[in-house]
């Protein structure tokens, strides 16, 4: 058997022990840089603060794109509060001198659900939907290619519009799809249009509540990756009552192949529009009466053309979250999240208040957050709040996870955006996201203080 060898010697030829202490003191530094650089290397994550004035919702929601990556260029939008009120808000940064652009003022937003929606058409130009809740959006276009520093005046678009998802077709048409709020009769998902050099132009509506009373429908758009079939994943929040609070939640898909005039199920059959929760290709339904309610997080679709989708199901004081797939025969498989989750949280909620989304090496990566929910407490803006990262080489079959920060008991860090296809943007290896460090508020028109962060 070997003997084992101390690791320096002690013979009368030692150096001196100052020497010997210094030595070891140098080797566990280097050991410590070392493992530090392999730790970060690991992670593969750069963590850039975007503002320090950012609003409860900065960076919401699932439905809008903001983040656009072209040409050496990568363009994030949200939603700040400084003092005067709010402030739709974009920067770039330049991968080659590794800088960034002052933040650029798109304009006022109504309230905290006021944030941009971003696309990119294949000259590089940008476009914008940002301020409305309940009102008309403003959509703004960049005066140069890949460039944020100057834009054209806004014009109104649309009537009591919220949550707008923004995507461009392959002749550059853009395709808008947002929540429509009426007064007496049902809330509705509209889709307009807007051609290259035309007037934005409303098309139909695509999905429709039965009832009412207050409607969410959480839209997510994605392209194939021919660019030639738009996906279209939602969750429908509907209330059969008065109380907006006592709901009925229904997690469904739909697909088009010529640009959302017509809609199909995931095995072919035609959908007549508007669509509803009966009618429509659903995957997953929840009411509060029976203590479960849904959420749906931004889709993509892999480069086979499989669209992916996920969501989170909370059953009483208790969340899970999936990732979904059509089978060959157009039925759904369901795979849990929660098996994936780091061992400390393993037993933690996990909901899916973010998306998944594909890089250009094919494979995906899915945000998510993770809580720990008490019985006096509300998932939304929850303070112990963590996002987790989840991670595939397998195309899905299989995940590693971690979480983004160690637990915070005092402040949430959540509402995470991924970077996704939008139409002519690039993709990284791994997609990017932001995310809003801090506290909800207590009301729409809190002006709060909230760290914006961006992790590449």
């Amino acid at each position: 058997m070997a003997s084992r060898t101390t690791p320096f010697s002690l013979s009368s030829s030692a150096p001196t022990w100052p020497w010997v202490v210094l030595r070891w003191e140098l080797r566990i530094a280097a050991a410590v840089a070392a493992f530090a650089l392999f730790f970060n290397g690991v992670k593969g994550e750069e963590r850039h603060l975007l503002s320090d004035e950012g609003s409860g919702r900065a960076t919401a929601y699932i439905e809008s794109p903001k983040i656009i990556t072209f040409d050496g260029k990568t363009h994030i939008g949200w939603l700040d509060t400084p003092t005067d009120g709010f402030r739709a808000r974009v920067r770039t940064f330049d991968h080659a001198t590794k800088t960034w652009t002052e933040p650029f003022d798109l304009g006022d937003a109504a309230s905290n659900h006021g944030g941009p929606a971003m696309t990119i058409d294949a000259e590089g130009y940008l476009h914008v939907l940002y301020y409305s809740h309940h009102n008309p959006f403003r959509y703004r276009r960049t005066l140069r290619p890949n460039d944020t520093t100057e834009w054209t005046e806004y014009e109104e678009v649309g009537y009591n519009l919220t949550y707008p998802a923004l995507v461009c077709a392959p002749d550059g048409t853009l395709i808008m799809t947002a929540r429509r709020s009426y007064d007496d009769k049902p809330w509705q998902l509209e889709m307009w249009t807007k051609a290259p050099g035309g007037e934005w132009t409303y098309q139909h509506s695509v999905l429709k509540s039965r009832f009412n009373d207050y409607t969410q429908f959480a839209a997510s758009l994605a392209w194939s990756p021919d660019h030639q079939t738009l996906h279209l994943s939602a969750r429908i929040y509907e209330a059969p009552g008065d109380d907006a609070m006592v709901s009925i939640t229904t997690s469904g898909y739909l697909a088009s192949e010529d640009g959302g005039m017509t809609w199909r199920k995931a095995d072919g059959d035609p959908v007549a529009i508007p669509a509803t929760a009966d009618t429509w290709d659903s995957y997953a339904y929840g009411r509060t009466v029976h203590s479960r309610v849904l959420g749906n997080g931004s889709m993509d679709v892999d480069p086979a053309g499989t669209p992916h989708l996920v969501y989170s199901a909370e059953v009483g004081r208790s969340a899970h979250s999936y990732l979904v797939r059509p089978t060959a025969e157009g039925r759904w498989d369901h795979l849990l999240l929660n098996t994936f989750l780091p061992p400390a949280q393993r037993d933690w909620d996990l909901f899916m208040h973010g998306g998944i989304a594909f890089g250009s090496n094919g494979q995906p990566m899915i945000v998510g957050t993770v809580m720990e929910l008490r019985p006096d407490t509300h998932a939304w803006g929850e303070v112990t709040t963590e996002i987790v990262i989840f991670q595939s080489d397998d195309g899905g079959k299989t995940f590693s996870s971690r979480v983004l920060d160690k637990p915070n008991p005092d402040s949430p860090r959540w509402m995470p955006n991924i970077e996704r296809r939008t139409g002519f943007n690039e993709m990284p290896a791994r997609p990017t996201f932001i995310y809003t460090d801090g506290v909800r508020g207590d009301g729409l028109q809190d002006i709060l203080s909230n760290h914006v962060y961006w992790i590449r």
